[in-house]
């Protein structure tokens, strides 16, 4: 039987396990050793209880000090060590005036975009400690999560699923999920406007057209195939980007397929 993907934990937002995708050269990703989720602070008792049950060994957060502060993780138990980094506001085109100004469809697309291919070079002590993560938490499992889910996250569970040789299509797959596995104006907003998570970090988004914030609460294809397109065009190949922007080690890189496929 097929584990669940999507785990509908109580409180949680866009919880999800990483397992059972396929590699170009046939191998499939382990269950039960990647999930990927949003903000968690909400997580009730017993679903905090459901994700301490599942393994887990790292929890790796991708979102800002600040974000932090305010909706900080349940305690998983004492075995699980946090990766965190002290890191203030990204520079972000969608910060920009225009940007939450804009009724203009093909500016606010263009701007999502520009976001996702500066993404991979301006995370980088957080797309590698993905990686260390993973590896710490060998045999166990580990959590990469941000606020939404999507961006942060989708970029680096992207980089994860490609150094294993998963296709690019269920990359896509995977990044896309998130439209229909959670809805991210009520988890983030809240159905009054006073939600956790964006609005409640000082994000802008209340304050966006709707156009914008359609685009921003968004998973298209073409926003991670941008992200993926930027290492291409500067690296030649992700395999390159790992090695040299994120000074993966290839020995690590081989670890983790031989833990993470099966």
């Amino acid at each position: 039987m097929t584990p669940a993907r999507v785990l509908p934990l109580v409180g949680g937002c866009n919880f999800r396990d990483c397992g059972g995708y396929e590699t170009a050269g046939g191998a499939r990703v382990r269950w039960g050793r990647l999930y990927r989720s949003g903000l968690m602070a909400r997580l009730s008792a017993a679903a905090a209880a459901q994700v301490q049950a599942l393994g887990v060994r790292a929890v790796c957060d991708l979102r800002r000090t600040t974000e932090r502060a305010l909706h900080p993780n349940p305690s998983f138990g004492a075995e699980v060590r946090r990766f965190e980094w002290d890191s203030e506001q990204e520079s972000s085109p969608i910060r920009d005036r225009a940007f939450a100004n804009s009724n203009d469809e093909a500016a606010v697309h263009a701007a999502m975009l520009t976001m996702y291919e500066r993404l991979p070079f301006g995370l980088q002590p957080r797309l590698a400690g993905v990686f260390a993560a993973l590896d710490h938490a060998a045999p166990g499992a580990a959590i990469v999560h941000c606020t939404a889910g999507k961006d942060r996250t989708g970029v680096a569970v992207a980089l994860v699923l490609e150094s294993l040789g998963v296709r690019r299509e269920a990359i896509v797959e995977d990044y896309t999920l998130t439209n229909t596995a959670v809805d991210l104006r009520s988890q983030l907003l809240g159905q009054d406007g006073t939600g956790a998570g964006l609005a409640a970090t000082a994000e802008p988004i209340l304050a966006l057209s709707a156009m914008a914030q359609d685009a921003m609460l968004a998973a298209r294809p073409e926003y991670i195939l941008a992200s993926l397109g930027a290492i291409e065009a500067r690296h030649g190949s992700v395999r390159r980007y790992l090695l040299d922007e994120l000074a993966l080690e290839p020995a690590l890189l081989e670890r983790l397929r031989e833990r993470l496929l099966t």
